[in-house]
């Protein structure tokens, strides 16, 4: 049986958080009735915001997946960045939570129930969170993905937290109870600025933020390097969702028949869209000499090819 493509390993794994996510809330929930721990607390909260950002990566990815259509002529890409926004704001919320949740807690002098659950609970998280790590480096390396690597991050992030929250479990009991909500707090800004990275990293991807200065001169590379092609300018690439929307102005010999020119031109589209991260491409056929929109000629790599 053929390796499944990448394109159907991202969400596999997205929807394997989810339901990771949801088991380990489940017990984390469980633990936290029972000791009253502030750990308990953020550790589930932690998992809750896992779950949502889980979900909204699952349902986008297949959404950005379906072809572009008379509604989305260049695609349904922004779905993920749409729905990572939702997640982002949901984690906002749980950040502070379980902020409010610590300081009652310092304040209250509550003494939760150091139980052994406790630590059986950390430690299955760390555990599996690390195996979700795994899995999503190697899918990574495979082919590069946002998906992938953010469920990556997510995952290695959470291993971090879980042994934090290990150490504030043996501290807690061994004397120093207080420790359990101390150490709630830095559970709790990591949520929060989990959520704020993430509602950063999507809202820049919303607003066709330009990828960088090194990617846009490997895309006028690939384009100069098209055969009938002299030179190239005038590159604009912008980011619609995940991938990208580039229109370049191509330079051909003036000799050259309009038919032959124009199909420079298409070949230069349908070469620019095999790039993983390119959705749409147009491509200007010009007969000038190459020059940048500021006037400026290319630099010699770029010019006469």
């Amino acid at each position: 049986m053929p390796p499944a493509k990448p394109v159907e390993v991202a969400p596999r794994l997205a929807f394997g958080a989810g339901v990771l996510s949801a088991v380990l809330l489940g017990l984390l929930v469980v633990v936290y009735l029972r000791t009253e721990s502030s750990l308990a607390f953020a550790q589930a909260a932690d998992s809750l915001s896992d779950i949502f950002t889980a979900v909204a990566l699952f349902i986008s990815m297949r959404v950005a997946a379906e072809p572009p259509d008379e509604s989305h002529p260049i695609g349904h890409q922004k779905a993920e960045p749409v729905a990572a926004l939702v997640a982002a704001v949901m984690a906002g919320v749980l950040a502070f939570e379980v902020l409010r949740g610590a300081a009652v807690a310092l304040v209250g002098g509550s003494e939760p129930l150091m139980s052994y659950s406790l630590l059986g609970a950390f430690t299955a998280k760390v555990v599996l969170k690390a195996a979700l790590a795994v899995l999503s480096a190697r899918g990574q390396r495979r082919r590069p993905s946002p998906a992938l690597r953010a469920l990556y991050v997510d995952a290695r992030n959470d291993v971090a937290v879980g042994l934090l929250a290990v150490g504030g479990f043996f501290a807690a009991r061994w004397g120093a109870s207080a420790w359990d909500a101390w150490l709630a707090i830095p559970v709790g800004l990591y949520v929060g600025w989990s959520g704020f990275d993430l509602a950063r990293e999507n809202i820049r991807l919303l607003m066709g933020e330009a990828p960088p200065e090194e990617r846009r001169r490997a895309l006028e590379e690939i384009a100069c390097s098209m055969d009938g092609v002299e030179s190239v300018h005038g590159l604009v690439a912008r980011y619609h969702g995940v991938e990208l929307d580039v229109l370049i102005h191509v330079v051909v010999d003036p000799d050259l028949s309009l038919r032959l020119a124009h199909d420079i031109g298409h070949a230069v589209e349908a070469r620019l869209l095999e790039e993983d991260d390119v959705c749409h491409a147009v491509a200007h056929v010009d007969v000038d000499v190459a020059e940048t929109d500021a006037g400026e000629s290319l630099p010699p790599s770029l010019v006469g090819r």
